[in-house]
């Protein structure tokens, strides 16, 4: 049995292949037009990667905020359960999940079985998110993937009073004038970015294992620095971006699972029922 996640973000669409309870294969695609034809476009894209056909799939289960606009999908879940639901699949013993995504941050708080049992969104403006550090990394005229290495290298970071896009331009502006360095700068972002963060875990609350999913998870700059402000051990996923459609793929092959369990069931019931006319 194969089933398939799809993730479908402000920017990307992430797909998962899950067979039995292993992670098949995994793929993104950044979205470019329509988000129909980018969801169908990448689902498409990841099964001729590994030699599949669309009929091979035996359920999919979309998730993210444009869920609901897979019409290839069979059913759909919330991403926040869907991000609990990966990351328990790559690490068991979680319990936080920090979620970094192009848009927004959630905290989310699962059990000992990953099922989700709390949460708090930051998703206002572009504060702790994917699309700041694109504006940053534009700013700096670096790459995303180059802003993490690079904050390393910082030994005297700046201090930002803002993680807002439009209000910290004006503030790295001043400090490229002033001939601050450009890592200094990144470790400045990095530390405000973060400690938006931290500052809402309080209220869903902090309990280990902590682990660290989203495109943003990639940045070491942002996974060191949150480290050091919890104090305690933050894992991340070996693919952090596909932990959400990890998750979709997942829960449709558990329902998949109670339907054919179910179909049994009425059958065994049919039986029985016929035995009993029988006699």
């Amino acid at each position: 049995m194969i089933t398939a996640g799809i993730d479908v973000g402000h920017q990307s669409v992430h797909v998962a292949l899950v067979q039995g309870k292993c992670l098949l294969g995994q793929g993104s695609l950044v979205i470019a037009g329509a988000v129909e034809a980018a969801a169908g476009a990448a689902f498409e894209e990841i099964l001729k990667q590994y030699a599949l056909r669309p009929e091979g799939i035996d359920r999919i289960f979309a998730t993210g905020v444009g869920r609901e606009k897979v019409p290839l999908a069979d059913g759909q879940r919330t991403e926040m359960l869907c991000q609990v639901v990966g990351a328990h699949w790559f690490f068991p013993k979680a319990r936080t999940v920090i979620d970094l995504g192009a848009e927004g941050s959630r905290i989310l708080r699962c059990d000992s079985e990953g099922n989700l049992t709390n949460f708090v969104l930051n998703d206002k403006c572009a504060s702790g998110a994917g699309i700041f550090l694109e504006t940053v990394a534009g700013m700096l005229k670096l790459s995303v993937q180059d802003l993490g290495p690079l904050s390393l290298r910082s030994s005297k970071k700046v201090r930002l009073t803002t993680t807002c896009a439009v209000f910290a331009e004006s503030e790295i502006v001043a400090e490229i004038h002033r001939g601050s360095a450009r890592e200094d700068i990144l470790a400045g972002v990095h530390e405000s970015l973060v400690a938006k963060v931290v500052s809402i875990i309080p209220r869903v609350g902090l309990e280990p294992e902590v682990i660290l999913t989203g495109g943003v998870a990639k940045n070491v700059g942002i996974v060191e620095t949150l480290r050091r402000q919890l104090g305690i051990e933050v894992r991340v996923p070996e693919f952090p971006e596909i932990t959400g459609a990890l998750g979709a793929a997942i829960l449709a092959a558990d329902a998949l699972e109670t339907i054919k369990s179910e179909a049994l069931v009425k059958e065994l019931l049919q039986i029985n029922s016929l035995r009993e006319y029988d006699q």
